[in-house]
């Protein structure tokens, strides 16, 4: 059972422990102040880097060695952005998944029904994406998760599967809450930075840098403008299928 629940987290916490334990019997303090940075440090890298696993078990790639790649996008359903992007998508014959707020999808239903019913996944991003997400309690974070379930489900009539926290930070407590639900926590191996950078070429080629079978690519349909949007999709999309990349459903090539 312990195997089982024993996270990087929780190693680094016994190895801070006893080398703080060390450090404090040889009498340097000096040393131990520098456990208890270096501790905090490799924490707050956890917090923000999914692909450590530092809190538990995130998804950040598929499985196998196929020559494939997901599209994943957060934060809408956006009427100014996503319709345009569902235009391409279906142009192309692509399906991606769209990790949504659960208000969003409450305030514009048919946009969120629409997103089904092309064969794309909508799943659980937070209800209100709150930038405080990541201090929530573990009652706060099921709330939040269970609203944002309710949301969707009542819409689509689908409820989701897989959760990825707001701005990808995480804890325990995210793990915990997640798990209660049945929800699979997603990360990214991938992302374009695109609500920072404005220029499609260089969020197309900060994703290539980090190719690989089975990427999971993050980029944002929420609070971007439609036109960058679909040409940075569009170039994207060109740019995988000329290095042999196919795109699947993230279900598809988790599986």
């Amino acid at each position: 059972m312990l195997r089982a629940t024993m996270t990087r987290f929780h190693l680094a916490v016994i190895g801070a422990v006893l080398l703080g334990l060390l450090t404090w019997a040889m009498g340097s303090i000096a040393l131990l102040v520098v456990v208890v940075a270096a501790f905090f440090v490799v924490t707050g890298l956890g917090v923000a880097f999914p692909q450590m696993r530092f809190f538990g078990p995130f998804v950040c790639r598929g499985v196998g060695s196929r020559q494939c790649v997901a599209l994943t996008f957060d934060d809408g359903p956006d009427v100014a952005a996503t319709p345009s992007l569902l235009d391409l998508l279906q142009e192309a014959r692509v399906e991606a998944a769209f990790f949504c707020l659960g208000k969003r999808v409450a305030a514009h239903p048919e946009l969120a029904a629409r997103i089904v019913g092309e064969g794309h996944l909508l799943e659980n991003h937070s209800y209100a994406h709150s930038r405080a997400t990541n201090f929530f309690t573990v009652t706060r974070l099921k709330a939040e998760l269970t609203q944002a379930q309710t949301a969707i489900q009542q819409v689509t009539g689908i409820a989701p599967r897989l959760f990825r926290p707001p701005m990808g930070l995480s804890n325990p407590r995210v793990f915990r809450a997640a798990h209660a639900l049945g929800l699979t926590v997603v990360g990214w191996t991938a992302r374009g930075l695109d609500t920072r950078i404005t220029d499609p070429p260089r969020i197309v080629r900060r994703i290539v840098r980090h190719l690989q079978p089975g990427a999971i690519i993050l980029l944002h349909d929420g609070g971007i403008p439609a036109d960058r949007l679909v040409a940075t999709v569009k170039l994207l999309l060109d740019t995988l299928r000329q290095r042999g990349y196919e795109v699947v459903r993230l279900d598809r090539m988790l599986t």
